[in-house]
């Protein structure tokens, strides 16, 4: 069974909301983001996962990128205007995750866009291509791949 990962973009004035993971040790960002539940669309998923993991109002503006893996996975990536809210965790799985352990941390933090660069963004693909659709404005957006999980590149 194919499954579909939801991502959201969210970006206001020159920042970009980034969850921050620490997992067994190692500390890198994502997009927010998760699993297309039964009977929703991608759309409807990734304003669900934008308020489960940031406790943000988002509002889509469009399908940025869609990776297709070996896997039988593949990823959605849209842009997102931030509406309201301040972020912070909220109950969904992610909480939960971090009082049953402590060898995972999550905390949804802005970042400005211009720093990018320096930071582990997974998947670092989708990072250098936001950096780089960002300075014509998305025009040649939305992209799509099919890449092969073991040749994801996984540091800086």
């Amino acid at each position: 069974m194919k499954r579909t990962r939801a991502v959201a973009i969210i970006v206001n004035d020159g920042d970009v909301l980034l969850l921050r993971r620490i997992s067994h040790g190692k500390e890198y960002y994502v997009f927010p983001g998760g699993g297309v539940e039964n009977g929703e669309t991608v759309e409807q998923a990734v304003e669900r996962e934008a308020w489960e993991e940031t406790s943000l109002k988002i509002k889509i503006k469009k399908l940025l990128y869609h990776h297709i893996y070996n896997d039988n996975t593949e990823q959605f990536f849209y842009l997102c205007d931030y509406l309201s809210g301040e972020p912070k965790l909220g109950d969904a799985n992610e909480a939960q995750e971090m009082t049953r352990s402590s060898v995972n941390f999550y905390n949804p933090e802005w970042h400005e866009i211009k720093n990018l660069p320096r930071l582990l963004l997974y998947p670092l693909e989708i990072r250098d291509w936001f950096i780089n659709d960002l300075k014509t404005n998305f025009e040649d957006t939305p992209k799509e791949a099919v890449l092969k999980t073991s040749e994801l590149r996984h540091s800086l």
